[in-house]
């Protein structure tokens, strides 16, 4: 463990020495006898405790304590007073210092304050990782964009954020519907109280009404206890129910009550429970089509819909992919503490003619991926993943002879790289004619490399896709 280090300023030579003899078996202790010095190592070196005597000629301790705060350095500081009166204490106080010694003392005396002190600044070093975590969270949550649809999303996001209406976000995987729901929890009068988010599509149809409205004390096998449901746990918060159109109708009907009338009932329980929620929704169906189907009750999607909000895809904004990859790459770059990287002008035109079907997540998923990758200050296209090379609008219209078509392909959730390596290399070599030196060049990868693949993969002319037109 390393061996703690305290700093002594003081102007009595006397009374450094007597400090440095007292404590160098104990501490690592370094000492001034002119406040500015002491204030310049501290710049440049980090200790754990600082003893400051009140004997400086041209600073009082709260002028002191001034300049000790502007460095923002993690430090407990000790005063050496000669007198323990209430002026004393009160200029103690004043300063914020954490507390004091009486001159003379002994090492005893040291170690009374010193010990508690390291406890303290333990708890304050902790109390900053969770504050930077905080500060880094609600960053990462910031909508980023200058288009003109999310400046009109950051208006009406304004608008109804201190309404308690029932909001629907409607918009495609990965555009960022929990983060407006956020957004909105974040500028609401609800904003000091709980905000909880369910996924609808995550829980099974016999568990989410024990979720929502919680269950009483043998409601059914496994009940032992009474439980309060994430509703109750909402209490004068916000939830968030992502892909609600997967909630089944008997707990849609159970919904609708407690967004007209505020009151539930657990399952098994008779009681009729108060609650006051402001509810937040989101979904990438058709809910109207739902409700044509039967699936979803017609009078929770009116209910749903007071307030309906339209996230934009990505490829419809795409003067913001510029602005989005190097918010990502920055964020990254900081949580991997990577050395600064750039995105070079031609890997960046070829991000903005992706289609991006899987939009900002899928663009996040992608810069990380390049950070990762890079073995450079720059990122290029040899960087690029193989799909984004081959520009997506050269691939729209292309069948795979065994899989299908790519853009189906590409537009899975989850999908395996080296099926799109494969096809994508199919396609290169389909448009160059199997030129090899113009395929690789094509891809950005050496020839040795395409060979390689080439025999990995198995691909033979027969195999190569065909656009429909060839056909």
């Amino acid at each position: 463990m390393r061996q703690k280090s305290v700093l002594v300023i003081s102007e009595t030579k006397e009374l450094l020495k007597k400090i440095r003899k007292e404590l160098k078996d104990d501490y690592e202790v370094i000492t001034f006898n002119n406040f500015l010095d002491g204030l310049d190592m501290l710049r440049e070196s980090d200790f754990d405790i600082l003893l400051l005597d009140e004997n400086l000629t041209w600073f009082t301790f709260q002028e002191a304590m001034r300049k000790l705060k502007g460095i923002g350095k993690d430090i407990v500081t000790i005063a050496l007073v000669s007198e323990e009166n209430d002026e004393t204490i009160q200029e103690v106080k004043n300063a914020d210092i954490y507390n004091y010694i009486l001159k003379p003392f002994s090492v005893k005396d040291i170690n009374r304050i010193i010990v508690p002190a390291l406890n303290n600044l333990e708890l304050l070093k902790e109390k900053r990782k969770l504050e930077k975590k905080l500060s880094d969270s609600e960053e990462s949550e910031e909508i980023v964009g200058q288009h003109a649809k999310i400046k009109e999303l950051k208006q009406i996001i304004d608008k109804v954020a201190d309404s308690d209406l029932t909001v629907l976000i409607n918009g495609e995987n990965g555009v960022g519907k929990e983060l407006v729901a956020k957004e909105i929890y974040k500028k609401s009068n609800r904003r000091k109280k709980n905000f909880i988010t369910i996924n609808c599509a995550s829980i099974s149809p016999t568990m989410i009404e024990t979720e929502l409205f919680g269950c009483e004390k043998g409601a059914f096998v496994g009940a032992t206890t009474t439980r309060k449901g994430i509703i109750e746990e909402a209490d004068e918060g916000t939830l968030f129910l992502d892909q609600i159109g997967s909630m089944d109708l008997k707990s849609q009907a159970k919904l609708l009550r407690v967004i007209e009338y505020g009151e539930l009932r657990r399952v098994g329980g008779n009681r009729t429970i108060k609650v006051d929620v402001r509810f937040v929704a989101a979904t990438n169906e058709d809910l109207e089509e739902s409700v044509k189907k039967g699936l979803f009750r017609k009078d929770l999607y009116h209910r749903l819909t007071v307030f309906p909000i339209e996230v934009p895809k990505l490829r419809d904004r795409r003067e913001d992919i510029p602005l989005l990859a190097n918010y990502f790459l920055n964020k990254i770059i900081r949580d991997l503490h990577k050395e600064m990287i750039v995105i070079s002008g031609e890997a960046m035109k070829y991000l903005l003619e992706y289609s991006y079907p899987g939009n900002i997540r899928e663009l996040k998923n992608i810069i990380e991926r390049m950070v990762i990758l890079c073995n450079d200050k720059v990122i290029g296209i040899q960087d690029l993943p193989l799909e984004i090379k081959m520009k997506s609008n050269t691939l729209e219209n292309k069948t795979v002879t065994g899989i299908g078509p790519l853009k189906e392909v590409l537009e899975k959730d989850i999908y395996e790289l080296a099926e799109v390596e494969r096809v994508v290399i199919a396609s290169a070599l389909q448009k160059t004619r199997w030129n090899k030196q113009e395929t690789a060049k094509l891809l950005g990868i050496g020839r040795t490399t395409l060979y390689e693949k080439i025999r990995k993969y198995d691909l033979e002319r027969r195999t190569i896709m065909r656009t429909k037109d060839e056909e």
